[in-house]
């Protein structure tokens, strides 16, 4: 039993390795774009963008570590059932439960390894990203704001500044324009119309605690103008005032107040949302979430009761059929993730149902597919093969 249980995990390396490298790098490919517009455009470090993919690299693999085991074990599997090596294991008088404890123990361990990874790892990693993001923005505004230089690299406005102190980090005689934003694709009418804002002195202000870098801005006056017709223009003065700065975009996706459930634990979950009142549809999402990090990591569990019955099953095609198999059950398993995530969010479905539905049918229907192949039934016709 020994040297069949370390001969089937030995089968597992390969598929999974390959797998978890694809998926993880298909899953990245966007974040990375992002990160070598980074250094091209704004001259950040190879070292700061490594330690920025290492940031993302704990959430990727929460999802990626699952369905590369699923891939894996119906890899294995079917080259073992197309091979016709299972005709010799039954011909030693060895039951497919030897192979079947083995993977289910394999599951057990990955999930339990998963539920200590997100509860660690995974928000300490998630808030990393967002300290190191904004420290990247804060220190690339600085550089941005040149003297007598209209700036446009900011998200939705043109910067002037006529004087920068060095030794005060002052800035002098400000001009912000804010360019007007539209409601939508649609529409024509500004949500937000032009503004001309005018300062006599600021300064640039990087906020650690909210992730916000913005201009503080004194003594000056805001004019607006009027969405319908040009001619209408207000004006308001002030002692002080903000301004928010975004190069590009860039920090929008980091910026928030208050932390996100993905950059909690589960007991920290718990503590919000007993803080919350029954009626707050926060709880909703948070509920979500939480139940998210403990069905996720079991994922694992439920890809090996399905994936064992399909597997030995295959007599054609070995690899390639089971990683076609693989494939078709990751989308269905995701898929009923977001239906659920969707559901739980707007309250129409609990929160333990909809992060939880996807485990409990991928383990209802591979547990009884699982007792036939176990019991040396097949799971269908022979010719269908």
């Amino acid at each position: 039993m020994r040297l069949l249980s370390r001969y089937i995990l030995k089968e597992l390396r390969f598929p999974f390795a390959v797998s978890l490298f694809l998926f993880t790098f298909l899953m990245i490919m966007n974040k990375i774009l992002t990160l070598i517009d980074l250094v091209l455009k704004h001259g950040v470090g190879l070292w700061v963008v490594g330690k920025l993919i290492a940031c993302i690299l704990p959430t990727t693999l929460a999802v990626t570590l699952p369905m590369s085991l699923l891939v894996a074990v119906l890899v294995a599997l079917g080259r073992l059932s197309a091979d016709m090596e299972l005709v010799a294991i039954r011909a030693g008088a060895v039951g497919l439960i030897r192979l079947f404890v083995p993977l289910v123990g394999v599951g057990l361990a990955f999930s339990a390894g998963m539920l200590a990874f997100n509860e660690t790892a995974l928000p300490r990693a998630n808030l990393g990203y967002k300290a190191l993001f904004h420290d990247i923005i804060s220190k690339r505004s600085s550089v941005a704001i040149q003297e007598n230089t209209y700036v446009s690299d900011f998200e939705g406005m043109i910067l002037h500044v006529s004087s920068k102190d060095q030794d005060s980090d002052i800035l002098r005689d400000l001009t912000v324009i804010k360019l007007a934003k539209k409601k939508g694709k649609d529409k024509g009418d500004d949500a937000e119309p032009m503004q001309w804002i005018q300062a006599r002195w600021g300064r640039l202000v990087s906020d650690k605690a909210s992730y916000r870098v913005y201009l503080e801005l004194h003594e000056g006056t805001a004019q607006f103008l009027g969405s319908a017709d040009s001619s209408e223009l207000t004006t308001l003065s002030f002692q002080g005032s903000t301004v928010d700065l975004d190069i590009e975009g860039s920090l929008g996706q980091v910026q928030g107040k208050d932390r996100m459930p993905q950059e909690m634990t589960v007991r920290e979950i718990w503590s919000a949302l007993d803080a919350l009142p029954l009626d707050d549809h926060r709880r909703f999402n948070l509920g979500v979430e939480m139940h998210k990090k403990i069905a996720i990591p079991f994922a694992c569990l439920s890809f090996i009761l399905i994936a064992f019955p399909l597997g030995l099953s295959v007599r054609k095609g070995g690899r390639m059929l089971g990683f076609s198999m693989a494939l078709g059950l990751i989308f269905a398993y995701y898929l009923l993730i977001s239906l659920g995530q969707t559901y739980g969010d707007d309250g129409r479905m609990p929160a333990w149902m909809a992060m939880w539905l996807a485990n409990l049918v991928l383990a209802g229907i591979g547990l009884p597919l699982s007792y036939f192949v176990l019991n040396e039934k097949r799971l269908w016709p022979r010719n269908a093969s």
